[in-house]
C-alpha cells in the first residue's frame, strides 16, 4: 500500500523573488537619479548659478528623504515592534524601507525646503505604508501619499521659493511647468504657447524641461520600462494602457481643434505621467494582479488623468489618478479573476470602458472647439449687464465642492469691484485669511504669476481663473481692458522741449531695474540704466543690448533675449514697451 504524504506549499515557484524585484526597480532608477542631478546641478553649476554644493544638491535632495525613510522604519521595527539584533535586520531587509522616501525625492519640486522634504518622508512612511501594517498591506502608493501631503500644505512656499524651476531655468524660462501653463493660456493651446517656450519636443523627450526632481526624463522611463519588462519586474500592460489611453483621448481632443499629433505626444511627455506611469501605477503592492484588471487598472487611469487635467482645476492628473485608482484594486481583480475562466464577464466593462474613454475625448475636445477661447469648462457666465460706464457679470467656477459665484464690475477698463455671492468649499476661510480677492483686483493684469493660498489651492486656482475667464470674455466682447503691468511704475514723466523724458522701475531677476528713458517726438532716443543689481548685467552690456532695444523698439517682440540673461533682457524689453505704451496713451495724436 503505498503512502501518501501531505507537504506544505507553495508548490509553484519563481525565481523573480521580491527581493530581485525590488533590486530591479532600483537599478532602473539609477539613470534616472543621474540625470536628475546633471540636469538640476551639473548644468547650473556650469552656467555659473550655482556652488559646488549646488552641483551635489540634486543627489542630496534625493538621499535624505531615502534616509528618513528608513531610519523612521527602524525605529518602529525598534519601539513599536520590539525586534532586535537578527530580526530586526531581517525585517529591514524585508520590508524594502528606502523606496517611500526613494521616490518622493523623486517627485518633489527641487526648491522644496528640506525642512518640508524631511516632513513629506516621515508622513510616506508612516501615514502611507507603517500605519496599515508594513510593506504589503498598504492601500495606496507610499511615495503619493507623502506628495499629496506636500503640495497640499506647502504648494505656495514652494512656489515663493523657486517652485520647479532649477536655478538655470529661473533664469532662461519665463514660463512655469509646461501643464501649469496650458492651464492658463486661453483657448486649447498652440504649439508656440504650449512648446516653444520650453524648446521643441525633442526636449520633452529627453527631459531638459521644468519638472520635478526625477519625472522629466521619458526617454529614461522608456528605457527603464524595457528593462523592468524584460525582467519581469513590472507589469508592463498597466503603463502601455495608460500612457495609450492618454495618448488616443488627447489626440481626439487635438484633431477636434485642428492640432496635429504634437498635441497628444505634449500631453504624454508633460509632467509626471511616464514616470507615474512606469514607476508608480506599477507599485506591486497597490496595483492588479489579474490580467484583466491591469488593462482596466490602466485604461480608467488615462480617462481619469485626462479629466483631471481637463475639467478640475488640477494640471497634473498623475498623482490623484493612481491614489484614486489605488480604491478599485480589489474590484478590478475580481472581474479580472472571474475573466479567466469566462472571458465574457469582463467584455462589457472591457467595452464600456473603451465607450467612455472615446465618449469623454469627443465631449471635451467640442467644449474646447466652441469656447470661444476660454480655457475652461467649468466656467459659467450667469448675466452680463451695461449700466452708464460699468458692466457687470455674474459668474460661476467649479471650486473644490461647489460652484463658486461671483459678481464682477467692470469700470474705467478694468475690475473695480469683485465680490463672491455663493461658495461651500471647506477651505475657503484661508481664502479670506489671505485676503486673495484683494490680491486678485491689485494683480487682474498678471493672474497667471499670482500664486494660489496654501491649504485652499484648488478654490483659490478656481477664483483666479473665474477672474481670467471674466476678463477674456470681456475683452472678446470689444472691453478695452488696459493691461498695466504690476511690475512697472512711472517715477516721472517731464517735457523737455520735443522731448519726454520717462524715469520708471521695472521688476528683474533679484530687484528693480531703473531707468531713463527719453523720446524725441515719437522715438526712443536714449536709454539710460540708473540702478541695476541683478548679477547677470553684464551680460546685457557685452551684448550692447540696449542698443539693440533702440534699433528695433517697433519689433521689440522679435527681439531675442540674451542668452544667459534671459530674464534681465526680459526686464529691459517689457520697461521699454510699457513705458512706449504710457507715451501713446498720454503724447501720441
Amino acid at each position: 500500500m503505498k503512502e501518501f504524504h501531505v507537504v506544505e506549499g507553495p508548490f509553484l515557484n519563481s525565481n523573480n523573488s521580491t527581493k530581485k524585484i525590488m533590486r530591479n526597480l532600483l537599478l532602473a532608477l539609477v539613470p534616472i537619479i543621474i540625470f536628475s542631478v546633471y540636469k538640476n546641478g551639473y548644468i547650473p553649476f556650469k552656467n555659473g548659478k550655482v556652488d559646488s554644493i549646488g552641483l551635489l544638491y540634486p543627489l542630496l535632495f534625493i538621499l535624505l528623504p531615502t534616509i528618513i525613510s528608513y531610519v523612521t522604519e527602524l525605529l518602529y521595527a525598534f519601539i513599536i515592534l520590539h525586534l532586535r539584533k537578527r530580526k530586526l535586520r531581517e525585517h529591514l531587509k524585508s520590508s524594502f524601507s528606502i523606496f517611500p522616501g526613494l521616490f518622493l525625492g523623486l517627485i518633489l519640486p527641487i526648491n522644496t525646503p528640506i525642512s518640508i522634504v524631511i516632513l513629506g518622508a516621515l508622513v510616506a512612511t508612516v501615514i502611507g505604508k507603517l500605519i496599515y501594517g508594513g510593506f504589503g498591506n498598504n492601500i495606496f502608493n507610499p511615495a503619493l501619499i507623502g506628495r499629496l501631503f506636500v503640495i497640499s500644505m506647502y504648494a505656495a512656499i514652494i512656489t515663493a521659493n523657486g517652485g520647479y524651476l532649477n536655478n538655470y531655468e529661473i533664469d532662461t524660462i519665463s514660463s512655469s511647468t509646461p501643464l501649469s501653463n496650458a492651464s492658463v493660456i486661453e483657448g486649447i493651446g498652440a504649439y508656440k504657447t504650449l512648446v516653444a517656450p520650453y524648446g521643441t519636443l525633442k526636449d520633452f523627450f529627453f527631459g531638459t524641461i521644468p519638472g520635478a526632481v526625477g519625472e522629466t526624463s521619458a526617454l529614461l522611463c522608456i528605457i527603464g520600462f524595457i528593462f523592468l519588462t524584460l525582467t519581469k519586474t513590472i507589469k508592463w500592460k498597466i503603463p502601455t494602457t495608460y500612457v495609450l489611453t492618454v495618448f488616443l483621448m488627447t489626440y481626439l481632443i487635438g484633431g477636434i481643434n485642428s492640432l496635429d499629433i504634437w498635441y497628444p505626444l505634449f500631453q504624454i511627455l508633460s509632467g509626471g505621467l511616464m514616470f507615474g506611469a512606469v514607476f508608480m501605477a506599477t507599485d506591486p503592492v497597490t496595483s492588479p494582479v489579474t490580467n484583466v484588471g491591469q488593462v482596466l487598472y490602466g485604461i480608467f487611469l488615462g480617462i481619469l488623468t485626462v479629466v483631471f487635467r481637463y475639467l478640475t482645476p488640477y494640471p497634473e492628473g498623475v498623482l490623484t489618478s493612481i491614489l484614486t485608482m489605488n480604491l478599485f484594486v480589489v474590484i478590478l481583480d475580481r472581474i479580472g479573476s472571474k475573466a479567466r475562466f469566462n472571458i465574457k464577464k469582463s467584455t462589457v466593462v472591457l467595452i464600456s470602458s473603451l465607450l467612455i474613454m472615446l465618449g469623454l475625448g469627443i465631449y471635451i475636445g467640442n467644449i474646447y472647439a466652441s469656447s470661444n477661447g476660454i480655457n475652461d469648462p467649468n466656467f459659467s457666465i450667469i448675466s452680463k449687464e451695461q449700466s452708464g460706464g460699468k458692466i457687470s457679470y455674474i459668474v460661476t467656477e467649479k471650486g473644490y465642492s461647489s460652484d463658486i459665484k461671483a459678481l464682477i464690475e467692470f469700470k474705467d477698463s478694468k475690475i473695480s469691484k469683485l465680490e463672491i455671492l455663493e461658495q461651500n468649499d471647506s477651505f475657503y476661510f484661508k481664502v479670506d485669511d489671505a485676503k486673495y480677492i484683494d490680491k486678485l483686483i491689485k494683480n487682474q493684469v498678471s493672474l497667471s504669476d499670482l500664486d494660489t493660498v496654501s491649504g485652499a489651492t484648488v478654490t483659490s486656482t478656481a477664483l483666479k481663473k473665474l477672474v481670467i475667464n471674466t476678463i477674456t470674455d470681456y475683452k472678446n466682447n470689444g472691453g478695452s481692458f488696459v493691461e498695466l503691468d504690476p511690475d512697472f511704475t512711472i517715477f516721472s514723466r517731464e517735457n523737455d522741449g520735443n522731448k519726454i523724458v520717462y524715469e520708471v522701475t521695472q521688476k528683474g531677476f533679484k530687484d528693480n531695474i531703473k531707468l531713463r528713458v527719453i523720446f524725441n517726438y515719437d522715438v526712443v532716443e536714449t536709454i539710460t540704466v540708473l540702478e541695476q543689481n541683478d548679477s547677470y548685467f553684464s551680460s546685457i552690456l557685452d551684448d550692447n543690448y540696449i542698443t539693440k532695444i533702440i534699433e528695433n523698439q517697433q519689433i521689440l517682440d522679435k527681439l531675442d533675449t540674451v542668452s544667459g540673461a534671459t530674464v534681465t533682457s526680459t526686464t529691459l524689453k517689457r520697461a521699454i514697451k510699457n513705458t512706449k505704451e504710457d507715451y501713446g496713451r498720454n503724447y501720441e495724436k
